[in-house]
């Protein structure tokens, strides 16, 4: 699409706040000249990805989540550590717990880096793999300083994206 066609189809939506996500936004090409002219245009913009590319040049309008990769993901080592360094004060960390092992080192990373005294940082259960009760036990056992997110796409049901 166009950057006409994809401000069109946004305006029709009616909404104000934009999320780029979906495999890794930062590996199309024109993604940062779209992320301008959706910031341009009075969008509040988000951008998930997953740390892996540089986020040195996202336009410091946008919130960007970073979603680190834990170990039972398979890729606990694409997390480019330079990331940390291009954060603010807006950017969010986000860790998908698929069990035990992922808990204790998504504590770990946060620990070396700092990350709770800096960041917002979110403890989301892997659907299907841990209840969000087990999570939210642990979360408040060890009084870590983390939010409980929900992966809210998991949850709900839009007739339009199921072809209803």
């Amino acid at each position: 699409m166009t950057f006409e066609k994809i401000l069109e189809v946004v305006e029709g939506h009616g909404a104000e706040y934009i999320c780029i996500t979906g495999g890794e936004p930062l590996l199309q090409k024109d993604i940062h000249k779209l992320i301008h002219i959706l910031c341009d245009a009075g969008y509040k913009v988000s951008l998930e990805t997953s740390g892996s590319k540089s986020i040195k040049d996202v336009d410091p309008r946008v919130k960007v989540i970073l979603d680190v990769k834990t170990p039972e993901s398979g890729a606990a080592n694409s997390f480019l550590l330079e990331n940390v360094n291009f954060s603010n004060e807006t950017t969010e960390y986000k860790f998908v717990i698929s069990g035990q092992q992922d808990l204790d080192w998504s504590e770990n990373f946060c620990r070396q880096h700092d990350l709770s005294k800096k960041f917002t940082v979110l403890f989301s259960p892997s659907h299907g793999q841990v209840s969000e009760q087990w999570l939210a036990e642990q979360i408040l056992q060890k009084k870590l300083k983390v939010r409980l997110h929900l992966q809210q796409h998991k949850y709900i049901w839009l007739p339009t994206t199921r072809g209803v």
